[in-house]
């Protein structure tokens, strides 16, 4: 490139007025982003990296925690704590998962707004309609603005620091340096993937040397690294994270790299807004398919755009003929730059790649289209019809997709949508009961899915998780039950004894979406069931747990037993051995029993256990976990009087 010195004339003396139009027709575009976006925000996913980015800055709206990080990324690595201190503006006014899934839309639907301003600046009034309009109804850029992720919230973060680079870079407006240094570190704590924007930088720095004030660069590059303090806290005060990244590293390093052509495919996907039917889930894509019609020929007609617009920018560089100033030539190369960079970051990797970390490319394909699309309107007036049917047709595509996620279940694809959860929770609360039961597939939040999503919706109202798969709680006083239905509805057996406790009279049926069943709310009737087969003489354990008795039910054994209350600390585990007349093992089960720490004296607990039936006698017990210590079977005296207890099978 020829020596490159700062515009004679600043591109802002050169902007058109804005007329009434104009501002009806941003207006309008606005509108549809934001409808798009914001619009029906129950029918959002909340799953388990939403609930803990959730949990993180409620804690922080309410003044409980200052978090130093975030959520592990799915490398394994700690997020920076960006989003989750972005998160917590909205909870200080309304603390609801809704008030942050809408500031997400808000902060996206903002990035329409300022895509505009930048491509008005440096292109025109009908580029920047056409960008603006492409942009608000891509599919993935809707949809990537739907739900409480920190990687949704970069979309504006992502258009800042390219105006700033273009007023900084291409305009020679030395102190927008500073602000694009600021903006590139908040994208990459924001998100990992913000890295491969380092590349882009630095080569602005290069080209653009002589333009830029390094005074200015310097002092960008401090504020820069003020934002990494809570990290460098972390590091200092916080040997066990420091050690966990230190091994995390250690082991992507060690993996081999491949060269693949997935960082090209993916954010070509992502740019014409196919597959996704991918939210449908393996067994659902193509009931969803058949309410669309075929589309794709339009999408592919986007994407012809954007490639068109590239080459557009790169021939103008090229020739030096075309009537555009000279700014705008340069701002189309940082846009190709922007476009390519990330994908030749990524091309040689030894992690997967995911479509996720391509959302900082957003909304370059779509300036880009833009780009074409004006220029072939200057000649070619009515081809404004294009842009609006590609337009028109994505928000069909949106519209329909949201419409089916919200109606039927999508086993591995989006999961149960936030509104019905909340109502859920929300129902629960409302029976005025002591403390509720949530019982689903697993006891663990943080581990299991919705343990750790109820976990965050019922913050604040006591609650306890029992994993209804192996195990029911019959809690001695007053509650409020939830069963939450898990990937096979309520199969798993002790749900029976549930619905039998209960009297079969549940206070409240939550229905679910089509294929998904439904959440059931029960109300403790007051007392707790019956031991079906109570031994002669019930049995206390070390640990202040009494086996009661024991059941046969069809497939499997049960073990009951009552609980001594709270036992923080060491976990356990109930074991049933099945053995014969000779004392020889038939079938051995092992299985955790519900969390200890959530244990309430008196409460009734079933465990079940897969055993086959035959043999003489079943030898029941607990250990500790993970020392594997049994606890000992005491005596009238309190004495230890063996490891197990004999039952019938």
């Amino acid at each position: 490139m020829a020596k490159l010195e700062p515009p004679a004339t600043p591109l802002a003396a050169a902007q058109p007025p804005w007329t009434q139009a104009e501002g009806l027709a941003l207006a309008l575009i606005l509108a549809l982003a934001g409808l798009l976006r914001m619009g029906w925000p129950g029918l959002t996913e909340f799953k388990q990296d939403e609930a803990q980015l959730y949990k993180l800055a409620l804690d922080l709206a309410e003044f409980k925690a200052f978090p130093l990080h975030g959520i592990n990324s799915s490398l394994g690595l700690p997020n920076a704590p960006a989003s989750v201190y972005l998160f917590a503006i909205p909870l200080l006014f309304w603390k609801s998962p809704l008030a942050a899934t809408l500031f997400v839309g808000l902060l996206d639907a903002a990035s329409v707004g300022l895509a505009y301003l930048m491509a008005r600046r440096y292109w025109g009034r009908r580029a920047a309609a056409v960008s603006a309009l492409l942009y608000a109804c891509a599919p993935w850029a809707v949809i990537y603005s739907r739900k409480i992720w920190a990687q949704d919230t970069l979309p504006l973060f992502v258009v800042a620091y390219i105006f700033a680079g273009l007023l900084a870079f291409v305009e020679g407006r030395p102190r927008w340096v500073a602000a694009h240094l600021v903006l590139l570190a908040l994208i990459i704590e924001i998100h990992l993937s913000g890295l491969a924007l380092v590349m882009l930088t630095v080569a602005l720095l290069v080209i653009y040397r002589r333009r830029v004030a390094w005074r200015w660069a310097a002092l960008g590059a401090g504020l820069a690294g003020l934002t990494g303090l809570p990290l460098l806290v972390v590091a200092t005060t916080q040997p066990a994270v420091l050690a966990n990244v230190r091994g995390v590293v250690a082991q992507l390093l060690a993996q081999p790299s491949v060269f693949s052509t997935d960082s090209f495919g993916q954010p070509a996907i992502l740019a014409l807004g196919t597959d996704v039917h991918s939210l449908a889930g393996p067994a659902g894509f193509q009931a969803f398919d058949a309410t669309l019609p075929n589309f794709d020929w339009l999408l592919f007609l986007g994407g012809l755009g954007a490639l068109a617009g590239m080459c557009l920018v790169v021939w103008r560089w090229w020739i030096k003929r075309s009537p555009s100033p000279a700014s705008g030539i340069e701002a189309g190369l940082l846009l190709v730059g922007w476009l390519i960079i990330p994908s030749l970051y990524f091309f040689r990797h030894s992690t997967p790649i995911f479509q996720h970390y391509f959302i900082i490319l957003l909304p370059a394909p779509f300036l880009l289209a833009g780009l074409a699309v004006d220029t072939l309107m200057a000649r070619w007036r009515w081809l404004w019809l294009a842009p609006v049917a590609l337009a028109a047709g994505q928000v069909w595509i949106v519209l329909a997709l949201l419409n089916f996620v919200g109606h039927q279940a999508t086993p591995g694809g989006f999961g149960t949508p936030l509104g019905l959860l909340l109502r859920t929770a929300q129902a629960a609360r409302q029976t005025g009961q002591p403390q509720i039961l949530v019982v689903a597939e697993g006891a663990q939040p943080g581990a299991d899915l919705a343990p750790t999503v109820f976990d965050v919706l019922l913050s604040g109202y006591p609650h306890r998780f029992v994993d209804g798969r192996d195990t029911a709680v019959f809690p001695a006083g007053p509650a409020a039950v939830i069963l939450w239905p898990g990937e096979s509805d309520y199969g798993w057996p002790v749900a029976a004894l549930y619905r039998a406790w209960g009297g079969g009279d549940w206070r409240q049926i939550i229905p679910l979406r089509q294929g998904e069943g439904a959440a059931l709310l029960a109300v403790s009737p007051g007392a707790q069931p019956v031991v079906p087969r109570p031994r002669a003489a019930s049995a206390l354990l070390a640990n202040g747990a009494e086996l009661l008795g024991s059941a046969r039910t069809a497939g499997g054994w049960q073990l009951w037993w009552r609980a001594p209350g709270r036992l923080p600390g060491d976990h356990y585990q109930v074991f049933a051995h099945l053995n014969d007349a000779s004392g020889q093992r038939l079938a051995q089960v092992d299985g955790p029993t519900y969390p200890p720490e959530t244990w309430q004296a008196g409460d009734l607990v079933v465990n079940r256990f897969a055993l086959p039936e035959g043999g003489a006698v079943v030898q029941a017990g607990m250990y500790a976990y993970p020392s594997l210590a049994p606890v000992a079977v005491l005596d009238a005296s309190g004495n230890p009087a063996g490891q197990w207890i004999d039952f019938p099978p």
